[in-house]
């Protein structure tokens, strides 16, 4: 059985990191994992920084060729997510300063895929809080930034997003309309399992979290037109927050077991994975 692992966090600074979690993800029976940038201050840095921002790409990058080195198949999607866009205004940067900022970081992370050290960018998109009309502005400028970007180097984006059911996938399926982006290689990470299916008929390749409570059983029930992440957080302040991607695997192995679906479902969605960053081609 193949099972893969399409948006998890591995981090030494505050959790059990990268080799660890890829021992206990093979040991449950994973074969692939996407590992994704953190925020900068996760591994000390602070946000505007750009030396801190080489610094958690390269961070990204170790953790999937540690995974690679243990027999997985997996690769780094890097970039800096909406919280550090926000946290800059809050800190009393201009939105003209933070966009400047935000499309380097993006720049950067094309020139990561472009050398062959990334699949993606990741997580850019918009707060899934509170937020000012100005900073959801900023942000949505920045994915669209982030996602004709991405068309010009064949990168796939991970975006983090509001859970506003199909509010939230049209707004998305239109940016990506404009941006030209490739089929199925913008990734709503976290997205509900009811709006899978209007996600992907739109283009879009919806990513659900299985340790939410029934979206792995809602899920099961579809056809496998979507992909499954732990969002694991490698953070020992908060255990319990999500699941860990070997609990992913336990998940997905037990739900064969149990008849919920057949071994080819759970095949179709690795390979789901797989094409969404032509890894193995």
């Amino acid at each position: 059985m193949r099972i893969f692992d399409n948006h998890a966090h591995a981090n030494e600074f505050t959790g059990i990191g990268a080799e660890e979690v890829v021992k206990r993800f093979k040991r449950a029976g994973g074969t692939g994992i996407i590992f994704v940038s953190l925020l900068t201050w996760s591994i000390g840095g602070s946000p505007g920084d750009k030396d801190w921002v080489v610094r958690i790409y390269e961070h990204t990058v170790r953790n999937a060729q540690i995974a690679r080195s243990q027999g997985l198949i997996s690769g780094a999607i890097v970039g800096i997510h909406p919280a550090e866009c926000a946290s800059l205004v809050e800190h009393g940067w201009s939105e003209e300063d933070v966009e400047e900022f935000m499309r380097w970081t993006i720049d950067l992370a094309a020139r990561y895929v472009s050398e062959g050290k990334a699949v993606g960018f990741g997580e850019y998109g918009r707060p899934h809080w509170d937020a000012t009309t100005g900073i959801v502005s900023l942000c949505n400028r920045v994915l669209e930034y982030a996602l004709e970007r991405a068309k010009d180097v064949d990168a796939a984006v991970h975006l983090h997003l509001e859970r506003r059911g199909e509010q939230t996938v049209m707004s998305v399926a239109e940016i990506a309309r404009r941006a030209g982006s490739r089929a199925h290689s913008v990734v709503m990470h976290h997205i509900e399992p009811g709006v899978a299916k209007l996600a992907w008929e739109k283009g879009l390749m919806p990513s659900i979290p299985i340790g939410r409570r029934g979206e792995l059983e809602s899920a099961l029930r579809m056809e496998p037109i979507y992909v499954v992440e732990s969002d694991y957080i490698d953070d020992n302040k908060r255990p319990g927050a999500v699941i860990p991607p070997w609990s992913l695997a336990n998940k997905l192995r037990n739900a064969v077991y149990r008849g919920i679906v057949t071994e080819t479902y759970i095949d179709t969605l690795f390979d789901n994975a797989i094409k969404i960053y032509r890894l193995l081609q």
